[in-house]
């Protein structure tokens, strides 16, 4: 018999399906919300299809590459034509596809030039990538936002819930802001990969995992020195310089920041914000010690 807790009783559901507001239920009905809505989407609740954030003062959900990788293989999701429009200082991008059931749709994903730092090749993926995501929850009837589309919304936030379902309140905790409020500032930066870490305590990072902080902090810093660099920023957001020294927990939170997304040539590539932030700590760092610190080669 179902735990009297994690019943989602009829008042706190009509908040959820006609007000949109997770913040009504409790700890436990939030989670059991979440995993009955991946259940009734055939989606894995362990790979955290879905995120948090707060949107319009409502706590509400939004799908990230999880949801709508699987998706596209549940519900046999193709594409049946990319249009790449150079318009002004965007990229403009139309896709059309279908389902098995023959339903057909079109959407579109619009980025920037300027995103992915001035790299044209990136921005034009990032663009196709939105648009397909789009399209995705389009023709499943899904009207969740991408996360894609989520770091436009200025006043969009994150919220950090942990697996028990608890919105953790504490200062810049589950307050991300997600537009132009960001990039951190270093010292903000380093105070949310600690909390990152504490939400990854007792995990264990696989060595692929391990492989792909290093290789996404080394993309941050792309050209020569990119290793001295990873040690330098490691050191100041971790206090460790060598990744094969590092705890799990901080190798999954830095991997957290990252939130590196693969491009249609399979390489993962670091988010937009996380590279300038990068940057910007490996400076503040090194003044901060008055000197470029110097690592050790050997280090990896």
């Amino acid at each position: 018999m179902e735990n009297q807790l994690t019943v989602i009783d009829d008042s706190a559901l009509e908040q959820v399906l006609i007000g949109g507001d997770l913040s009504k239920l409790s700890p436990a009905q939030r989670v059991q919300y979440y995993k009955r809505t991946c259940e009734s989407l055939g989606l894995n609740p362990l790979t955290r299809p879905f995120d948090y954030i707060t949107l319009n003062n409502k706590l509400t959900l939004y799908a990230k590459k999880d949801a709508t990788d699987q998706l596209r293989s549940i519900k046999g999701v193709s594409i049946d034509d990319v249009d790449l429009q150079d318009i002004g200082d965007t990229f403009v991008v139309k896709v059309k596809g279908h389902d098995t059931t023959g339903r057909s749709d079109v959407e579109i994903g619009v980025v920037r030039k300027s995103d992915m730092q001035g790299n044209v090749a990136n921005a034009q993926m990032k663009a196709v990538t939105k648009a397909k995501r789009r399209l995705t929850l389009s023709l499943c009837g899904l009207g969740w936002l991408d996360e894609t589309e989520v770091e436009t919304i200025p006043d969009a936030k994150t919220i950090t819930v942990s697996e028990s379902g608890d919105i953790i309140e504490e200062e810049n905790v589950g307050k991300k802001p997600i537009g132009n409020k960001r990039p951190y500032d270093p010292e903000t930066l380093k105070s949310r990969i600690a909390m990152f870490a504490e939400k990854h305590a007792n995990e264990t990072a696989s060595e692929g995992q391990r492989g792909l902080m290093v290789s996404g902090l080394n993309t941050c810093y792309a050209g020569d020195g990119a290793d001295m660099k990873r040690h330098e920023a490691l050191q100041f957001l971790t206090g460790e310089a060598s990744s094969k020294k590092l705890p799990d927990n901080f190798t999954l939170a830095i991997l957290d920041w990252l939130h590196l997304t693969q491009d249609s040539g399979g390489a993962y590539i670091p988010d937009e914000m996380a590279v300038r932030e990068a940057q910007t700590l490996l400076t503040y760092a090194r003044k901060e010690a008055g000197q470029e610190e110097l690592f050790e080669e050997n280090k990896e």
